[in-house]
């Protein structure tokens, strides 16, 4: 049985237009929405993190021309920021970004 993600989508539609972000990546621009990590997140994966900026949330959707990987960079508001982790599911995509140049 397939599940219906109608509501997951307006739920995640609803916090993007609350508080939008544009991020470019490649030749497209998908709008997000910009979070911070709690501390205990930061710290759960040793390291990873150690250069966290903040997170971006956005429809999986929304990036039509393929999803940035690991390493990548994405430009917001002039600035250029690296991925360090991506996690998602089938309605919604977790960009976890860290200033361009880190230490990774």
């Amino acid at each position: 049985m397939a599940i219906d993600t109608t509501i997951w989508d307006a739920d995640l539609d609803a916090m993007i237009n609350d508080l939008p972000v544009s991020a470019v990546f490649v030749d497209q621009t998908v709008v997000c929405n910009k979070t911070v990590l709690s501390a205990d997140d930061r710290a759960a994966d040793a390291g990873l993190l150690e250069d966290y900026v903040f997170s971006l949330h956005s429809s999986s959707a929304d990036w039509t021309e393929g999803e940035p990987e690991i390493g990548d960079l994405i430009t917001i508001d002039s600035a250029e920021y690296r991925v360090l982790r991506k996690s998602g599911d089938v309605v919604g995509l977790r960009l976890d970004m860290g200033a361009k140049y880190t230490s990774r």
